[in-house]
């Protein structure tokens, strides 16, 4: 495993995990840990969409600024 990885271990449903396959199958995904990875992004992304929207003008660019920083930085 990569160092900049961390696992997670997860029990799904099979039903889920029918379907997981079924995408990594047809190509959508190269495996089931790739699958999970986008979804995860996913959810996270929405999250903080969501807590942006909450925050004030000014809180938001300021974190927006932030990220951009940390973003440059190395």
């Amino acid at each position: 495993m990569s160092r900049d990885r961390t696992s997670v271990p997860v029990s799904l449903p099979p039903e889920l995990v029918t379907e997981l396959d079924a995408l990594v199958e047809r190509g959508a995904f190269s495996s089931r840990s790739e699958a999970l990875r986008h979804g995860a992004h996913l959810i996270v992304r929405k999250e903080r969409r969501a807590r942006l929207r909450e925050l004030t003008d000014e809180q938001a660019r300021d974190e927006v600024l932030e990220r951009l920083d940390r973003k440059r930085t190395p």
